[in-house]
């Protein structure tokens, strides 16, 4: 797996930031790889595009596809979390970014620099059946194995050895199934606005400074946002919102049932 977690190579119909974009370069993050080592990466929004699952069976038609799909709505609730920790939403509370989307694709309210409102509609990113009939169509059975994220963490070792074994990759490791990425919030509110909207006096005093610490490599924003990170618990949605999340979401379930032939998640009582 390359040092970039989520090149986004292959996502060519959405507009992102951080991604690996040129051909030569997307080729150079596997370069290190020893011979006959399988390869792989990570990009999310792959599932989400509509032409990313097709180009990655044009570039590699032997490439196997991985699937992970967790209940949509806590899905959506933790993308959202995430992207509000990483400051990358703006919107602290998750029912008012839900009811911003249509608004959000009108170009409003949308963070400072981001790049494509596409991707901060969390009710089409998570509606799955389109998404998983177009991997069906362009990616043969055996080059793909679907994991529901409840399953996978029910019985965690048996699901990686049959990702393993889909990947025909054989280990003498026992790996330790640990958390990574837990919710976080902050010691101090106080701190965390003062890191989201620095005050114009701070960002003046710390103008001339800047560059001593680029040479050090050294980002005090970050540093005090670490010490000011804490683990916690995701607030909980309003059980009415919760049960209106429910109910958009219910016809996909149901049309993604059909597709796995599995019953899948119902709606929370």
């Amino acid at each position: 797996m390359p040092r970039i977690k989520e090149p986004k190579f292959f996502c060519t119909d959405l507009k992102t930031n951080g991604g690996v974009y040129a051909p030569e370069e997307y080729r150079a993050l596997f370069a290190s790889a020893p011979a006959q080592c399988v390869t792989g990466e990570a990009s999310t929004l792959y599932l989400y595009s509509k032409v990313a699952i097709e180009r990655i069976m044009a570039y590699n038609p032997d490439a196997k596809i991985i699937v992970m799909l967790r209940h949509p709505v806590d899905a959506a609730h933790s993308l959202h979390a995430a992207g509000w920790n990483h400051k990358l939403e703006n919107i602290a509370d998750f029912e008012d970014a839900w009811r911003l989307q249509a608004a959000r694709l009108c170009g409003e309210h949308m963070p400072p620099r981001w790049p494509d409102a596409a991707t901060l509609q969390y009710g089409a990113i998570y509606s799955y059946a389109a998404q998983v009939r177009r991997v069906m169509e362009h990616v043969t059975e055996r080059q793909r194995h679907l994991v529901v994220y409840e399953d996978f963490f029910a019985d965690t070792r048996r699901h990686y050895a049959e990702i393993l074994k889909f990947l025909r990759v054989t280990t003498n490791n026992h790996p330790t199934f640990r958390v990574i990425n837990p919710a976080v919030g902050s010691r101090s509110r106080r701190i965390e606005r003062l890191l989201r909207k620095p005050p114009r006096w701070l960002e003046t005093l710390y103008a001339p400074i800047r560059p001593l610490f680029r040479a050090a490599r050294l980002h005090p924003a970050g540093i005090v946002w670490g010490l000011n990170s804490v683990p916690q618990q995701k607030s909980a949605l309003r059980p009415a919102f919760r049960a209106e999340l429910d109910r958009y979401f219910s016809e996909d379930i149901l049309e993604l049932e059909g597709l796995l032939g599995r019953r899948l998640w119902r709606q929370s009582s």
